[in-house]
């Protein structure tokens, strides 16, 4: 059903007073930047664009505060008589809000799409422009004319006279900007209409009650026994009210409405792009696509076709496989490392520490070829005996590790990542769907390119699609969907690598399980008994080495006797570091300003909080309490304290006297990394081919067994441990 979306040519875009303003009347630079942007890109791309804006109430409320405090003072100074200003809400407030705030607006406008060489016109209307027969064609002229020149109108209601009358679109009367959008789509015969909010979109109760859920797709003849919220801060409208603009435009002919939040980032392209962004309204009764019209479903089954084909094969084969791919890509060198350039000179807006993660080198590509053969070398993980036990004379059971099957992983802007995990994958007999950062666009396909040219030298049509490759994120949001509606497993697990709300996002839009870690807040103890050269260090090693990787130290806590903690501040301090303290810390001298942060916080950078504990008790709760469970530290000269924290705290990855930054599978020996998991499920820690294994049990009878006969007395259970050799 959204695929249509894409086929837009002429689209009205509404922004909420929640989206303009913030909640105390100021506009909100940051959000209107956003959609004056995109508006922009797509007028560049051919699309007609008209803005619908409410902001002129709320922002004229606040233009009315400060007016009405500096009349007041002034009138005080000059000893005239008192004010009779009413700032009291009503209509009258309202309208002179309107006219206070609508001027401030259109600057705003006109400032913004100046940035982007486009002109903006201003329509205030009324009722009366859609009811009278020659306002209407005036209006319309008027708009098609503005945009035949190449600018944009921004349509807003002229409150100051309006009266909030209303505006009818069929059997419908709406006394806000979300009826006026819905009339002006209408009017101008526009393909969609997007409608810009404070929410994701529509819900089946208030967001805020406990249970809401999401409701990605609208057909009118679905909406019932729907509960709607209170109106949103400065704005009049409410949730009510969009629907029904909704299901009015549906109405008079326009084929897609959608309801997003216009906080989210790119919310507008993704939309138009057929992402599963917010809430679609569509007149198209919702149903299961077939395989035909869903090729993401086929691309699933492909997957797991695929990964039972690899599983097949004998570790030898597999070895052969891993070795083919470590050589095709030494051929196709000048290739990749051409495309990564590319990808580098398209970057000048991308952060400094993701440029960094982006760049290939020859002896980075040459690394990444050496730990693809160090896989194909290392023993075959797939069959492994784990357990074997005699469970009567005659009846062995048998615990093997088996291939996880198919596996979703969405990485970082690093495009070493992608052979890695697909060599891990194809070493655990696992086929694997790679989601790549848009960064690394150009290389990740001709990294793709050749592995699947060396899995189709290898001469199995069946194993093509064991390493796949997706396009953007509606391809990953079509596949979960897929995944939550196919009558069978299409993937076993998505693996999210990278910031806190990508795996947030995943976990929230799917019931495929998700190994993975959302914050890295690692710690350092310095214990009373440190060795103060080891401590300077482990200290500065885990914070300074990376500060941007997640298992770089975010906290640091000294004992409150340890003599070396003088030391270890002045190194972070000559590394540049920000040091900020608790109260404790800022007492002894430990810290250059307040921490005003939460204890649980991944600052990313070259800073730190820095706090004092009593013992190695007070520092196991401290941990356990604010740690996010990836890796923390003990630095200690006394060995029984030492295992103390090493046991007690509950975390995936526990240090004594070495960095944190040894949280990596590189340095763990794991040949490559699939990702880090701080949960407690299947993984945890620096994740290598073990999570792409599980396991099954194989029971093998000598004879012919039946629990009856155990229930009668004929056999009798020994479950006796059996030595763990093939």
């Amino acid at each position: 059903m959204r695929q249509q979306l894409k086929a837009s040519k002429f689209v009205v875009v509404k922004a909420g007073t929640s989206v303009v303003s913030h909640a105390d009347g100021t506009p909100s630079l940051s959000r209107l930047g956003a959609i004056v942007e995109t508006v922009a890109e797509l007028m560049r791309s051919g699309t007609k664009v008209i803005l619908v804006s409410s902001g002129a109430v709320g922002c004229g409320r606040s233009v009315l505060r400060k007016q009405a405090a500096l009349h007041r003072t002034l009138r005080d100074h000059m000893k005239r008589s008192p004010s009779k200003i009413d700032l009291e809400e009503g209509d009258g407030y309202s309208a002179a809000a309107a006219a206070a705030g609508q001027l401030a607006l259109m600057s705003l406008y006109e400032t913004l799409f100046a940035t982007q060489e486009v002109e903006p016109s201003q329509f205030l209307v009324t009722r009366r422009d859609f009811t009278d027969d020659q306002n209407r064609k005036n209006l319309k002229k008027s708009i098609d004319t503005i945009m035949d020149v190449g600018m944009v109108p921004i349509i807003n209601e002229n409150d100051a006279v309006s009266g909030n009358s209303g505006y009818d679109v069929q059997d419908g009367c709406f006394s806000d900007n979300d009826g006026l959008a819905a009339l002006v789509a209408k009017l101008c015969e526009a393909d969609c209409l997007i409608m810009l909010t404070d929410v994701a979109g529509l819900y089946d109760r208030p967001p805020s009650e406990e249970g809401a859920r999401l409701v990605r797709e609208v057909h009118p003849a679905s909406l019932h026994d729907f509960k709607f919220g209170a109106v949103s801060a400065g704005g009049r409208g409410g949730m009510e009210a969009k629907v029904k603009a909704a299901l009015g435009a549906l109405e008079v002919g326009i084929k897609s409405v959608v309801l997003a939040a216009g906080s989210e980032p790119d919310v507008l392209r993704r939309v138009l792009n057929g992402d599963d962004v917010g809430t679609l309204f569509s007149k198209e009764v919702p149903r299961k696509p077939s395989l035909d019209e869903n090729p993401l479903e086929k691309v699933g089954q492909s997957a797991r076709k695929a990964a039972r084909c690899l599983q097949a094969l004998s570790a030898q084969d597999r070895t052969n496989l891993l070795k083919a791919i470590a050589a095709k890509l030494r051929s196709n060198a000048p290739a990749i490392l051409a495309a990564n350039q590319a990808d580098m000179a398209d970057s000048d807006d991308v952060k400094t520490e993701l440029r960094q993660r982006l760049g290939l080198s020859e002896a980075k590509l040459e690394q990444v070829c050496k730990g693809v053969e160090a896989l194909a070398d290392a023993k075959d993980p797939v069959g492994n005996l784990l357990e074997k036990r005699e469970l009567a004379p005659g009846l062995v059971l048998e615990k093997r590790s088996a291939s996880l099957g198919v596996v979703l992983v969405i990485f970082e802007a690093r495009p070493e990542a992608l052979p890695q995990i697909a060599a891990l994958a194809l070493r655990a007999g696992c086929a694997v769907l790679l989601k790549g950062g848009s960064e690394a666009r150009l290389s990740n396909a001709v990294l793709h390119m050749a592995i699947r040219d060396a899995i189709r030298d290898f001469g199995n049509g069946d194993l093509e699609s064991a390493v796949c490759l997706l396009e953007g994120r509606a391809q990953v949001a079509q596949l979960l969907k897929a995944c939550d509606e196919a009558p069978a497993p299409l993937v076993d697990l998505v693996v999210p690598r990278g910031s806190n709300a990508l795996v947030k996002h995943v976990q929230n839009s799917t019931r495929v399980p998700v190994l993975g870690h959302a914050d890295g807040v690692c710690h350092v103890y310095i214990d009373a008994s440190a060795d103060a050269a080891k401590a300077v260090s482990v200290l500065v090693d885990s914070k300074c080495d990376y500060p941007a990787a997640c298992n770089a130290c975010e906290t640091v806590l000294f004992h409150e006797d340890a003599s070396c903690a003088k030391a270890c501040v002045d190194a972070l301090r000559a590394n540049g570091v920000e040091l900020l303290g608790t109260p404790a810390a800022l007492a002894a001298g430990l810290a250059d300003k307040a921490c005003t942060a939460p204890p649980r916080h991944e600052y990313g950078r070259l800073a730190c909080r820095v706090d004092v504990v009593k013992d190695v008790d007070a520092a196991v709760a401290h941990v356990n309490r604010h740690s996010s469970g990836h890796t923390d530290c003990i630095v200690t000269e006394d060995t029984q304290i030492a295992e103390r924290f090493l046991a007690r705290v509950d975390s995936a990855d526990v240090f004594h006297n070495a960095s944190t930054r040894f949280a990596d599978g590189f340095r763990f020996g794991l040949g490559a990394e699939l990702g880090i998991a701080t949960g407690r499920i299947h993984a945890r820690g620096p994740v290598g081919v073990g999570g792409f294994l599980t396991y099954k049990w194989l029971l093998r009878s000598g004879a012919s067994h039946a629990v009856a006969d155990f229930a009668s007395g004929a056999h009798a259970y020994t479950h006796r441990e059996l030595p763990l050799v093939d």
